[in-house]
């Protein structure tokens, strides 16, 4: 009997690209609204999955792995125990399937992976991979970023985003680089996640040959990122001020081999929490003072390096 496979959604996109950023928007607009989520997070502390702002009930945080190299076994567990609580109706049911990877994986070994797993490829097809890229660093990013140009090749849809901290000039640039490398490639620009879904799905349908494309061979990827993540304890702040300064501090501390910090910061006194967000190429850390659902995650900042120049 033919069994009608349920579509999955993959956002992918180097470190501080602003992917949950958008992905976030997504997760609110139909057909995303009634769609299971899986998180990968490379730290030890799920901060993405606590500000994504889901409301479903069918979500799965893989933290402390990165599914390319080391955790596609979880995955794959994941979308079984999803299927089947699916089925039995222990959750609501839902229509597809989003994965947000991390910054640091290549989507080839995870799209690969799923039709190699008979119980996944049976009851599950891949519908598009999202990958984002943000405009003041792309070009240095993919210079010297071997991931970053993986998460590009395995594209089928390419979205740059922070196109508001460019000039017209340096975005042409951009996208001149990108339609050069990755002929055929599909591109739109997003500021602030103006990129709706809608948009978004409508991209992945355009008509365009991607035999450019290769996908990586499974598990092919078997040694670690040349990254470490750190994860620094802090109860609370006093304020976004002094905040501020402890996360200028830590910036100007780690220098060039910072490529991203990330937080949930309790403030004193206050029943909200201080988003923390920085990635290499920003002037300052983004804080903001907001309310979100931070329940079971610790409250401090989650630091990735360059592991030869952690320190």
């Amino acid at each position: 009997m033919h069994r009608e496979r349920i579509p999955v959604y993959v956002v992918t996109g180097f470190l501080g690209s602003g992917k949950s950023t958008l992905l976030s928007r997504w997760l609110k607009e139909a057909p995303f609204s009634n769609a299971a989520l899986i998180v990968n997070e490379i730290g030890e502390v799920g901060i993405d999955h606590a500000t994504l702002g889901f409301s479903g009930d069918a979500s799965v945080l893989l933290a402390d792995a990165c599914v390319c190299c080391s955790g596609l076994p979880a995955l794959n567990e994941a979308l079984e125990q999803l299927f089947w609580a699916r089925l039995h109706r222990s959750i609501a049911r839902f229509e597809m399937v989003v994965i947000e990877t991390t910054g640091l994986a290549d989507p080839g070994p995870l799209v690969a992976s799923l039709s190699l797993n008979a119980f996944v490829k049976e009851r599950y097809r891949i519908a598009g991979t999202f990958t984002t890229i943000a405009a003041p660093n792309a070009l240095d990013t993919l210079s010297h970023e071997c991931i970053a140009r993986a998460q590009l090749q395995g594209a089928d849809a390419v979205i740059i985003t922070k196109m508001d901290m460019v000039s017209a000039r340096e975005l042409a640039s951009v996208e001149a680089n990108l339609r050069d490398t990755y002929r055929g490639a599909r591109i739109a620009h997003s500021t602030n996640a103006s990129f709706g879904l809608q948009d978004a799905l409508s991209l992945l349908s355009q008509p365009v040959p991607r035999s450019e494309n290769t996908v990586a061979v499974p598990f092919s990827r078997r040694r670690p990122h040349d990254a470490v993540t750190r994860f620094i304890a802090i109860d609370e702040a006093p304020d976004i001020d002094a905040l501020h300064a402890r996360v200028d501090a830590l910036v100007e501390q780690h220098g060039d081999s910072l490529l991203r910090l990330k937080g949930l910061v309790r403030l004193k006194n206050q029943d909200s929490i201080a988003i923390v967000q920085f990635a290499r190429g920003d002037g300052r850390a983004q804080i903001t003072n907001a309310s979100v659902n931070a329940n079971g995650v610790k409250s401090g900042l989650t630091l990735i390096l360059k592991a030869a120049t952690s320190r």
